[in-house]
């Protein structure tokens, strides 16, 4: 080989050797450049996206089940139409004369975008009610409406009531008027009055109602002569996934 065409073959091999330094250079700018995307934490509600709305709450309703032993019953709302709080927790909690909680009952739930429902934490174990009682929510996870749709639609149908010495019983059936499956569904009861106030509350779960699919349900509560039959209520929640 002429002493040329070695020399002819080195610098080409160099040539090619930069080339791929300054390509790789420009790769390696290129991908500082190029933006991150951002880790989203749950957002509570003290970093609440902008255009939701603090979730609303009533006064809760409690009624004694048994001696020791309680049911609540509370009304949430969201007035926010743009986004669903996915899961948050909540707490019923008894406080003494001087303000302080002496026994928290904990739980968990959900509210779709521009929902209000009914959370009721049936037949409870109290050693001490204390003086007063009141609800409070934390750890909201919002996420945009989009997300999980419109609130399921479920409908009620064949519900009687029936009450012995002991117990008023509550069955009928629900359906599934959506095309989506849900693990669980929540089948609350809330009895009222004459006057149609609340008197008493249960609840029952429901597993794997699947779209258009109807299931049975039955729930019982002592027996309380203030209870109108005809007054009963039905609301039937569920998530999806």
């Amino acid at each position: 080989m002429s002493t040329r065409r070695a020399k002819q073959l080195i610098y080409g091999a160099l040539y090619l050797v930069i080339l791929g330094l300054i390509g790789a250079a420009c790769y390696g700018v290129a991908l500082l450049l190029i933006p991150k995307p951002a880790v989203v934490a749950p957002c509570t509600e003290n970093c609440m996206p902008a255009g939701a709305e603090a979730i609303v709450t009533s006064t809760v309703k409690t009624f004694i089940t048994s001696p020791g032993h309680y049911t609540f019953l509370e009304q949430i709302a969201n007035a926010s139409q743009d986004y669903t709080a996915e899961y948050f927790t909540y707490a019923i909690n008894f406080y003494d004369a001087s303000g302080t909680v002496i026994q928290s009952v904990p739980g968990t739930s959900f509210l779709y975008a521009g929902q209000t429902k009914f959370l009721v934490v049936p037949n409870v174990t109290v050693a001490d009610p204390g003086v007063a009682t009141g609800f409070s929510l934390s750890n909201v996870y919002w996420v945009a409406s989009s997300t999980l749709g419109a609130t399921p639609q479920f409908s009620s149908q064949n519900t009687q009531s029936s009450e012995t010495s002991s117990t008023v019983s509550v069955s009928g059936q629900i359906t599934n008027t959506t095309i989506a499956a849900f693990q669980y569904v929540l089948v609350d009861v809330i009895f009222k009055g004459p006057d149609g106030a609340p008197v008493g509350a249960t609840q029952t779960e429901l597993n794997n109602v699947g779209p258009g699919q109807t299931a049975d349900f039955s729930v019982f509560y002592p027996a309380n002569a203030a209870i109108d039959p005809a007054n009963n209520q039905v609301f039937v929640y569920g998530i999806k996934g």
